[in-house]
C-alpha cells in the first residue's frame, strides 16, 4: 500500500477541511485574516484563526493525545473510572478515553486496562490475581 492509498484509508483528505475550516467569526475580521494568508502564501489553521479572535482555543488535539498517554501507558495501573464523573468535562473525557478504547483494542493494539463499572474492576481481579495483590 502506498502512502496515498493510507491517507486515502484514513480520510486523510477529510481531516486536512477540518484543519483549515471557517470558524464563525466577526465579518471584518474575517477579510483580513483572508488577506493575512494571501500575504503569506500559506492558509491558517483552525486554532489559529479561534486565538486570534478569542485568545485562546480548543479541539487542537490535546485531549486525544491525553487518552492516548494514558492507554498506551500499559505498564501503569488500570485506569478507575468506577466512581461517578464529578464534572460534564470529566463525563465527556471518559466517554472519547472509552471510544478510543474500543478503536484500539479492535484494531489489536493492546491497552491499559480501565474500570468503566464496578463489574469491570471485579471480572478484571478475578482474571489477574497477581495485580490485586500488587494494589
Amino acid at each position: 500500500m502506498t502512502i496515498r492509498e493510507d491517507e486515502k484509508e484514513l480520510n486523510m483528505d477529510k481531516n486536512m477541511d477540518w484543519i483549515y475550516r471557517t470558524v464563525p467569526m466577526d465579518p471584518d475580521l474575517e477579510k483580513t485574516l483572508e488577506a493575512v494568508e494571501k500575504a503569506l502564501g500559506f492558509k491558517l489553521f483552525v486554532w489559529q484563526k479561534t486565538y486570534i479572535e478569542h485568545g485562546y482555543f480548543r479541539q487542537y488535539g490535546a485531549t486525544t493525545a491525553e487518552i492516548l498517554r494514558e492507554l498506551l501507558n500499559v505498564s501503569e495501573a488500570p485506569l478507575d473510572y468506577t466512581r461517578k464523573p464529578s464534572s460534564r468535562m470529566q463525563s465527556i473525557y471518559r466517554e472519547e478515553l472509552r471510544k478510543i478504547k474500543e478503536k484500539l483494542d479492535a484494531a489489536g493494539i493492546y491497552t491499559r486496562p480501565v474500570f468503566f463499572t464496578k463489574r469491570d474492576k471485579e471480572t478484571y481481579f478475578k482474571e489477574n490475581p497477581r495485580e490485586w495483590a500488587r494494589r
